[in-house]
């Protein structure tokens, strides 16, 4: 039953208007890339996969996992389980054979799938492109796809256990619009205030996007700008895989202890 739940869900969000427009905000970086691009000097694999690294990183960092990119997650998937709270549909959903928790982690799959959609079709246009612009063909291709896959699991890490986040909050407020506001709260409390207090030492650890760099790191060693981010990838790693987890958890043990009388 979770797969129909899954399919449903997934094929309600790519109908939807609201991914279209996150897609298409997501090609920010890569049209800016087309028309700012670094003067082609060296014809090679190896010099695409140097600046497929740099270039992915510094928009990964500083556009696609910055506040826009936790923005449009958080909006994503506070709406997946709060839209169906507040408009009773839960109530159908709990009449079918269908456990909570496989609304929970269908729900979650599918929010997951479409953060895939929205940020992987943006990195591979990028990919695609530098391989044109390096005449590197299947090459070039091989070099730089394990770079893109890593790349879009390092996103899908950090983002996901922010959305994971977000559906734990949407199942407490059940709406979307204060599960959003919430999620955003909490979000900004944690990475622009929380470091402003005396009490932290190397307070940029709690940014998001600095996790990413400490991540990225942990495979792009072409691109030697990553070695100021400080942090052990594997711990990061360990650390996000935990918030989902736990985010999950108390997700669904919230919607066990709501009542969904009709």
């Amino acid at each position: 039953m979770i797969s129909v739940l899954y399919q449903t869900e997934v094929y309600r969000l790519l109908k939807s208007r609201r991914l279209k427009v996150m897609l298409i905000l997501m090609f920010l970086p890569v049209i800016v890339y087309f028309f700012t691009h670094e003067e082609i000097t060296e014809y090679s694999a190896k010099a695409l996969e140097i600046s497929f690294q740099i270039n992915l990183s510094q928009f990964l960092i500083n556009f696609w996992a910055s506040v826009i990119g936790q923005l449009v997650v958080i909006i994503l998937m506070s709406d997946l389980l709060a839209s169906e709270i507040d408009k009773g549909t839960i109530r159908i959903l709990l009449t079918k054979p269908i456990r909570k928790s496989e609304i929970v982690f269908g729900k979650f799959f599918s929010g997951i799938t479409a953060i895939l959609i929205i940020f992987g079709i943006p990195y591979f246009v990028m990919q695609m492109y530098m391989i044109l612009l390096y005449k590197s063909g299947f090459e070039g291709f091989k070099a730089t796809f394990d770079d893109f896959l890593f790349a879009l699991g390092v996103t899908t890490l950090i983002l996901g256990s922010l959305g994971a986040v977000s559906m734990l909050l949407s199942v407490v407020l059940s709406r979307p619009l204060y599960a959003s506001l919430a999620s955003f709260g909490i979000v900004f409390t944690a990475q622009f205030i929380l470091p402003q207090l005396p009490f932290f030492d190397n307070p940029e650890r709690f940014n998001l996007s600095y996790q990413i760099g400490v991540l990225l790191k942990g495979k792009f060693t072409l691109h030697t700008g990553l070695d100021a981010y400080k942090g052990d990838p594997s711990m990061s790693a360990l650390f996000f895989i935990s918030i989902i987890l736990v985010s999950l958890i108390f997700t669904l043990l919230g919607l066990y202890k709501k009542e969904f009388e009709g």
